[in-house]
Parts: structure tokens; C-alpha cells; sequence
């Protein structure tokens, strides 16, 4: 994730400019706008390794806010809504209600690109995962991307893999298992 936080401090010109707190009004530019935010926030997750928060918790995180120019601008909580809403879109984060919500540290597709490349690495093609084992199993190491995710994650990711034609994925009970092909 050391890439996640180099973006991220380029990023902190951005933070420091006290007009980049204020969305505007017309279309194109808040759109360009809440892009940016967009990709921030997500960095901001990626480089903390936060995988659940909410609305509220959002209110606090330092991005949102700068007085390093004698004067404290920051977001409202409806602009931070607007922000979230567009990363719900582009599948950074998921809803579970109204205030929560679940972060995808990479993108699902990405994901399932990385975990199938495993897959080919680790000679499992033809053969049975669990979904533990593919996040936490021997042949996993810290390095992957999809270490140590939530299981439903995986899940999400092995489902665009079985979409693809890539893997079979069996639900027992609860229990999940994927057959990569």
C-alpha cells in the first residue's frame, strides 16, 4: 500500500488549497471535483487499511478539513454524502444502509484479475479453494492484494471470475468453494 500513500501525498497540494473545500455549483467542474475527492477518500482508506466506517466517522477524518491557511474549510456532511455516493457508483465503497458502509480497498474486477493470477502462480487451476484459504491460506503471502480481505470480498471477486468463465464457485451452508477452470 506504500504506492496508496505516495498518491496520496501528492495529493496533499490539493488538501492545501483552501478553494479545492468549496464543491461548486456548476455541473462539469463539481464533477471534476467530486472525482478527485473520489480518489483521495479511497487513497486516504487505502493507505489506513480501513475497511468499514460510516458517515458520521467521516466527519472527523483530517481530509476533510484544513486551516492551514488561518481560516478552517471543510466539507459538510452532504458534500461528504455526495463524495461516498460516487465512490458507491465506481464500486470503492458498498452501502449496507443509509450511515454504513463497507470499502473495497481494489476494485472487484482488479481483484478477481489478481486472485486468478494466484491461481495460474500457485498450479490450482483444476483444483478447490476456500475462500479462507485463497485470502489466508499456505500459498498465500502478504504480498497479494487480496490478503487477509473480507471473505465477502472474495466472494464478489470469485463471482466476476465465474461470470468470466474462470471458476465455479459452490455455496454449502454458508461455506463457499471455488473450483478455478
Amino acid at each position: 500500500m506504500q504506492d496508496a500513500q505516495d498518491k496520496l501525498e501528492l495529493y496533499q497540494k490539493f488538501l492545501k488549497y483552501p478553494p479545492f473545500y468549496t464543491l461548486q455549483d456548476h455541473k462539469e467542474t463539481r464533477k471534476k471535483q467530486i472525482t478527485q475527492w473520489s480518489e483521495i477518500v479511497h487513497l486516504y482508506f487505502q493507505s489506513h487499511k480501513i475497511l468499514q466506517s460510516s458517515l458520521s466517522q467521516m466527519l472527523t477524518i483530517p481530509i476533510f478539513s484544513d486551516s492551514s491557511s488561518g481560516v478552517l474549510r471543510k466539507l459538510d456532511a452532504s458534500e461528504i454524502k455526495e463524495i461516498l455516493d460516487q465512490m458507491a457508483q465506481l464500486g470503492s465503497i458498498e452501502w449496507k444502509n443509509d450511515q454504513n458502509f463497507s470499502v473495497n480497498l481494489v476494485s472487484p474486477f482488479e481483484l478477481a484479475d489478481a486472485i486468478y493470477a494466484w491461481a495460474k502462480e500457485k498450479k490450482l487451476i483444476g483444483y478447490t479453494e476456500t475462500l479462507k484459504g485463497i485470502t489466508e491460506g499456505n500459498q498465500t503471502d502478504q504480498t497479494k492484494k487480496f490478503y487477509d480481505l473480507p471473505q465477502e470480498q472474495i466472494l464478489k471477486a470469485c463471482l466476476i471470475l465465474e461470470e468470466t468463465g474462470r471458476c465455479q464457485v459452490y455455496e454449502f451452508d454458508g461455506l463457499y468453494s471455488i473450483k478455478f477452470i
